[in-house]
């Protein structure tokens, strides 16, 4: 009889919103094995948008029937043959059709990894470069300094993000500052969760051993490539980052203030 695994589907909404710090917090739970490598972005919710989105032009049940069956119906079974753990996770950096994975997949844990809207966009803007040659990027620097880039660019990212949407009650919410914090409610909520031995203690002591790897802070780690993990120092603090000029830091909290608001911070 072969043992029971289960699959975390983690998604958030979008690149810059701590999602492998995430994971590599979540390892500590529950020593889950990410598909196909540690870094992986799977765009397994995307697929099933389109996927959807064709099934429903077509007309016959019995047509649509056996459409599922050569694509959907073995697509959990073809994930957890590539791993012997008793986790294994699919992450996603996007919100784009993630309302179907607890359709497809009932019996899995779907987590929604959240950040607050500003801290994410403005770790975006900082790797935005800027310096490329061409008339949009010029146009770009102009409105930089005075924030109505920003303002337009990250309303528009906002907007998107709140049309893909799900219902948030359908899905375990997991918040990027309460695993940078250590929020201690979270942490004893996520050791129930996945029946974790460990103690707070050794949690904590265990996240705290996580190096930073994204390249986005690499003034305070001095990593130069995406994936360069490098220990923390001192000053590293990535929530409620204020490295950006005034006019781009207000900009920017303007153009996220709806995101802002729906995803409760």
């Amino acid at each position: 009889m072969s043992k029971k695994q289960t699959i975390i589907f983690s998604n958030s909404y979008g690149p810059r919103t701590g999602h492998n710090f995430a994971s590599d917090a979540l390892k500590v739970f529950t020593n889950h094995q990410v598909l196909a490598h540690s870094r992986s972005e799977t765009r397994l919710s995307d697929f099933l948008k389109k996927y959807f989105e064709v099934a429903k032009t077509i007309y016959h049940k019995s047509d649509r029937d056996f459409f599922d069956s050569i694509i959907i119906n073995d697509l959990r079974s073809n994930i957890i043959k590539h791993s012997d753990s008793d986790y294994v996770m699919i992450k996603n950096t996007s919100f784009s059709g993630v309302k179907y994975l607890p359709e497809v997949f009932p019996d899995d844990i779907h987590v929604l990894i959240l950040r607050n809207p500003v801290d994410s966009f403005s770790s975006a803007f900082k790797a935005m470069n800027l310096n490329k040659k061409g008339f949009k990027n010029k146009v770009k620097k102009m409105g930089k300094a005075i924030g109505v880039f920003p303002y337009y660019y990250f309303r528009k990212i906002s907007n998107q993000i709140i049309e893909v949407m799900p219902d948030l009650s359908k899905f375990y919410i997991i918040r990027y500052e309460d695993l940078v914090t250590q929020n201690e409610t979270v942490l004893e909520a996520l050791k129930q969760k996945f029946n974790t031995p460990k103690s707070i203690q050794q949690i904590k002591e265990e996240l705290n051993s996580i190096k930073v790897f994204n390249s986005s802070f690499f003034e305070e780690t001095g990593a130069k490539h995406i994936w360069d993990s490098k220990e923390k120092t001192t000053t590293f603090n990535p929530i409620g980052r204020k490295k950006h000029p005034f006019f781009i830091r207000k900009a920017i909290e303007l153009a996220a203030k709806d995101l802002k608001n729906k995803l409760g911070y």
